[in-house]
């Protein structure tokens, strides 16, 4: 590793839904340490952290999503009535464009690597040129959750799919060191932690005023659908009542930590930061302060461990 006080690192950001955010608290934390992001490979919500990195508008995504609460997190569930997803992610996707506007991924001053999956060819894809949300899109996509994206003929979906923890694509960076963010790390709260969490959420508030009838309605259809997402799982004495979208995330969730270790052990990167898979459930958006704070404590964590084990990585000033 170069020791030269010119210190930069290929950033790899890894898939696993609303855990992702806490890759913003480990951008902050690797920055307050004096290290530089020289390039970043990503996948799924990885890519769309990535993204906004290199395209210099990370803050202003994290300043929004920090502000979104469990309502109107589903004001961004578009339904696609028909296709191979549950959600289109038009809604979601045009209110990301908004804050960061349009750019070719070669033109981004941070090299960003794109990780998705060809689903037909059955082989990850390196998306490094075209438009940047459109590879965003393809990468987060979810599969039977959010349809496919069509890229140069290609229907593509999550890039966690066959690769969680991109690390290969940074091989040949010119930078000094690679640091991997892995979201599937060993649980660190399990048991009725969780559900005590979210019963506590739930947990009705006096209204200021009368509610209209038609936020009642509102209201109403939204618990509906809450529960048909999988939003409310408390256990029953046969165990977890899981949802089909339940199903579909852990699934996947098991799935890509599998993969992951795989990937890990072939390409080891020279710190691996990992944050616990039950930091939050995959579509918990709404918790992204408590979970971009898990995300700088883990990275600080990690750092101070290298460094106490003779490491270079961390330094405080």
């Amino acid at each position: 590793m170069n020791t030269s006080d010119k210190k930069t690192i290929s950033l790899v950001l890894g898939s696993g839904g609303a855990r992702g955010l806490a890759h913003i608290g480990v951008i902050r934390a690797l920055e307050r340490n004096g290290w530089k992001i020289g390039a970043i490979a990503g996948s799924s919500i990885g890519a769309l952290i990535g993204g906004f990195y290199a395209a210099g508008k990370l803050d202003e995504y994290a300043e929004w999503v920090e502000e979104l609460t469990e309502f109107n997190v589903l004001r961004y569930l578009d339904i696609a009535w028909r296709g191979a997803g549950m959600l289109k992610g038009q809604m979601i996707m045009e209110t990301l464009q908004d804050f960061v506007g349009r750019h070719k991924i070669e033109d981004l001053p941070t090299p960003l690597t794109i990780v998705a999956t060809d689903v037909l060819a059955r082989k990850e894809v390196w998306l490094t040129k075209g438009d940047l949300f459109d590879a965003i899109r393809a990468s987060i996509a979810v599969p039977t959750v959010m349809t496919p994206h069509m890229i140069n003929g290609r229907p593509l979906l999550d890039g966690g799919i066959l690769n969680p923890v991109p690390i290969a694509p940074t091989l040949q960076d010119p930078t000094d060191a690679v640091i991997a963010v892995s979201l599937s790390g060993v649980p660190k709260h399990m048991g009725g932690s969780n559900r005590l969490q979210r019963r506590e959420m739930k947990t009705p508030q006096k209204p200021a005023r009368e509610k209209h009838r038609y936020q009642k309605k509102i209201e109403e259809f939204i618990d509906q659908l809450q529960e048909r997402l999988g939003f409310d799982n408390d256990e029953t004495e046969q165990g977890p009542n899981l949802s089909i979208t339940d199903t579909a995330l852990l699934s996947l969730d098991a799935m890509q930590a599998s993969i992951a270790r795989c990937m890990l052990a072939a390409y080891p990167p020279d710190l691996l930061i990992e944050i616990p898979i039950d930091t939050c459930g995959a579509h918990e958006f709404y918790r992204a302060a408590e979970v971009i704070a898990a995300g700088e404590y883990w990275a600080q964590v990690a750092l101070d461990r290298f460094s106490a084990d003779n490491g270079q990585l961390p330094n405080h000033d």
